[in-house]
């Protein structure tokens, strides 16, 4: 009963308010959504040694010997001094499969923005009551090329779709008005990628994902209750540009010692002209720059009855800031502490992962001190759970 009852007081805490994080601009930024990757930082784009490295950089594709089907959950829990707020959802789902020798491809969808927020505003004699909802897909579809053994390329094609819908209750003593705006958005982006091989312990990657055709809202503003609407027409035009760099170290067969430098870049004319993903008064976008330290233990051998010896783990760390800042100009930082293990089944047929990441960012006046704490789950098959097993 003590437990129902504390699941209760969460979840009602979650209604109640939102993280401030959520109220500006573009809503919540999805850059990594599996565990590897959350455990590894960017600096996972310069790996090649499995199918899951093939999300966040489509040059590893080339690698692949059979068909990978997966699948991630994550979960963030947001803690200030006034709420705590959760979002739980299925992030992302892929297949990835050799199309050649040399050459492999791989299609996905996978969560890049949210929009959710609830929130009270108190204006003259009354209230702003606003809710917000929906989100942007990404749909992805990647080509994979060795031309050299110590050279890989890789080109995805991003197709951005997703909905919003924000609800303005206006609430005073003599009016009681509810406003909807709801529409659509599209848009398109190419990302291009490359794995190089510097000897026999270096290993360098990078991508570049650039919107060749940034997302628009498509949709109306109306009066609930009557036929009044307005048609409205908006580009997210500061959508950002990122660019990851990684080089790993192979100590060992074993042990790697990972380096990610990650930078989006948004345009400082983005937010001049938005009505609808408008920035409040005296803040301002600047480029994200972030660094990911970690190290990652690869499983002794995949095949063996001992657990252990079938688990691998990484850990790291990060420091990054935000993507906006008020007119005091102090950047707003995140630190983090990064980890994971991933356990496959004896018969080769899958891989588990769940990963753990827990920080802290921080803020002025606006934007208060929080804490946060994203947990992933992910899993990894393959085609020989569609094999049939030959018997004698």
């Amino acid at each position: 009963m003590r437990r129902l009852i504390f699941v209760f007081m969460v979840l009602s805490i979650s209604l109640m308010g939102q993280s401030p994080y959520y109220r500006l601009a573009y809503g919540d930024l999805f850059p990594v959504t599996d565990p590897l990757g959350s455990s590894l930082g960017s600096g996972v784009v310069a790996l090649q040694d499995s199918a899951r490295i093939s999300i966040h950089n489509p040059a590893a594709l080339n690698s692949l010997k059979q068909v990978y089907f997966g699948g991630i959950l994550g979960s963030e829990f947001r803690s200030t001094a006034e709420t705590m707020t959760n979002n739980t959802r299925l992030e992302q789902i892929n297949i990835a499969f050799p199309a050649g020798k040399k050459l492999g491809m791989s299609f996905g969808i996978r969560a890049v923005s949210d929009f959710e927020s609830n929130y009270e505003i108190p204006i003259s004699d009354g209230m702003l009551i606003e809710k917000s909802g929906g989100g942007i897909w990404d749909y992805q579809f990647g080509l994979g090329y060795a031309p050299i053994p110590s050279l890989s390329l890789g080109l995805k094609l991003h197709t951005l779709h997703g909905y919003f819908r924000r609800q303005s209750n206006i609430q005073s003593a003599d009016i009681n008005e509810l406003y909807v705006l709801k529409g659509s958005i599209d848009g398109k982006s190419l990302e291009l990628g490359m794995i190089a091989q510097l000897g026999d312990k270096v290993s360098l990657g990078f991508t570049a994902d650039v919107p060749y055709e940034k997302p628009s809202l498509d949709g109306t503003d109306s009066l609930a209750g009557t036929d009044e609407y307005t048609e409205i027409m908006e580009e997210l035009s500061a959508w950002p540009t990122t660019i990851n760099l990684g080089v790993v170290y192979h100590h060992s067969q074993y042990t790697k010692f990972i380096v990610g430098l990650k930078q989006q870049i948004f345009s400082d004319s983005g937010f001049e002209n938005a009505r609808i993903f408008a920035l409040p008064p005296g803040w301002k976008t600047v480029p994200v720059a972030s660094l990911q330290l970690a190290m990652q233990r690869l499983a002794l051998d995949r095949t063996s009855r001992n657990i252990i010896r079938r688990m691998g783990w990484q850990a790291g760390v990060s420091v990054k800031n935000y993507y906006l800042v008020s007119s005091d100009e102090n950047n707003i930082y995140e630190y983090a502490l990064m980890s994971g293990i991933n356990l496959s089944l004896r018969n080769g047929k899958s891989i588990f992962d769940i990963s753990g990441e827990f920080g802290t960012r921080g803020g002025d006046e606006s934007l208060p001190d929080e804490m946060f704490a994203r947990v992933k789950f992910g899993i990894q098959v393959n085609d020989m759970w569609f094999r049939k097993a030959k018997r004698r």
